[in-house]
Parts: structure tokens; sequence; C-alpha cells
């Protein structure tokens, strides 16, 4: 046999035999395949429950590779119903190479004996919003949540009533987070606000009136000094 190819071809049994060890070693202690696992939410995802009532969480089941591992779900997260609030619950489980599931369940607590506190829509016949002079209407009746504090103010979830958040789809994070506070007279005080996603606020809000009669809100919402928002509201019955 010729000694040069003799030499080349041990060389590459040794790359070869070489190769095997290094893939060995790299996939010792993995499995083959991965399985993930399944988790389902009995009930819906989001629910609005009334304060002062009993919470009891409506169940979940979860599945890996066809095989029930509900038992092996661990939940987290409490939900006081003395506490008006937004309230999660995340349920989480690994598989056997680690890698996670998770679902959650949203539970809003309300007082349904609050005028003010609840979930709210816009009213797009009657709201605009108007840039540098120029008017165009809402995409859609967007909804939120005003909650009560509890120290005589309230959390509204989006001030500027969804333009951003869910009409131009950016998300929550560019929802005006505000507490207002409101007088005898139905008259509206912007205490504070923030847009986390621009780390902003809001200019100022002028003509802000609650209608405890007819149950509507309405305001005009001032921002980034060429931005107006002209917002009529109504509060909707969750039936609690």
């Amino acid at each position: 046999m010729n000694m040069k190819k003799s030499i080349i071809s041990l060389v590459a049994l040794l790359f070869l035999a070489l190769g095997f060890t290094s893939c060995e070693k790299k996939s010792e202690g993995l499995t083959r395949v991965t399985f993930y696992a399944n988790i389902e939410l009995e009930g819906d995802d989001y629910m609005v429950v009334a304060k002062g009532s009993t919470f009891t969480d409506p169940g979940f089941s979860a599945t890996m590779n066809g095989k029930d591992v509900t038992n092996d779900v661990t939940v987290e997260g409490d939900v006081d119903t003395s506490v008006s609030g937004v309230y999660s619950i995340e349920y989480s489980i690994l598989n056997a190479d680690g890698f996670p599931a998770t679902a959650t369940r949203t539970v809003v607590v309300l007082d349904a004996t609050d005028p003010v506190e609840g979930m709210w829509e816009l009213d797009k016949a009657k709201s605009q919003r108007v840039y540098d002079g120029t008017p165009a209407p809402y995409k859609g009746a967007f909804d939120f949540l005003i909650i009560n504090n509890g120290d005589g103010t309230y959390f509204v979830e989006d001030l500027m009533a969804g333009w951003y958040a869910q009409g131009a789809g950016y998300g929550s994070a560019y929802a005006m987070q505000a507490v207002i506070s409101i007088d005898d007279n139905g008259a509206i005080t912007l205490e504070e606000s923030f847009v986390p996603g621009w780390g902003d606020a809001a200019d100022k809000l002028e003509e802000g009136k609650f209608d405890a009669a007819n149950s509507t809100i309405s305001y005009k919402l001032f921002y980034a000094d060429v931005i107006e928002f002209d917002v009529v509201i109504n509060k909707l019955d969750l039936g609690l």
C-alpha cells in the first residue's frame, strides 16, 4: 500500500472518531426529542368579580406527550376580593429538559356600589383626537378600567381612551395611566399621569365632568403640546 495514502486514511479516521466523541459530549444529558407541556384554563382567562364576593378558580388542566400532568402545575397569585384591583394568577410547568409552559388568568375585582369604579367604554361618535388642529375619529369603541384607590382618588387605566394602546396597536405600555379626583359636583381634577412607553405625561386636563345621573364622563386631555383628546365615555353594566 502507498505510504502516503495510508497516512491520509489514518488521519481521516482520527478526525472521524474525534467528531463522534465531541457530538456525544455535547448531547450528553439531553433527550433526543423535547416534549412541551400544554396548559388549558377552564373558564375565562379574564374575569370580573364583585368586591366582597368569593372567588373560586375555575380550574385548569395540563398535558405533555399525551399524558395528564395537571398535578405538576405550579400556581402562584392570590385574589383578595375585599380590595378592588387587578390580580394575576400564574400557572407554570417545566418539561424534562427544563423548558417552561405558562398560562395567566387576570381577575378584576370591582365594587358594584361605586358609581365611578368599573369598566368604561368610549363613545366613539362623541370623541376625537385633534392633532395640531386637525381632528380624527377614534378607530373603535375601546374600553378601559377605572378603579377606586381607596383614598378619595381613582386610577384610570388609559386616559387617552385607547387611542395608541388599542387603536394604533401599540399595546398597554402606550396607555396613559392616570390618577384623578372627583368632587361632589362631579368636577374632575387630574392628579398625575404617565405613559410608560414614552416616559412622559399629560400637559393638562380641562372640562372634566362626571355625570352620575347618566353614568358618563367627559373631558379634554392635552398632550405633547399639539394633541388634544376630546373624550366621552359611558360606564358599562357588568351585571355584578
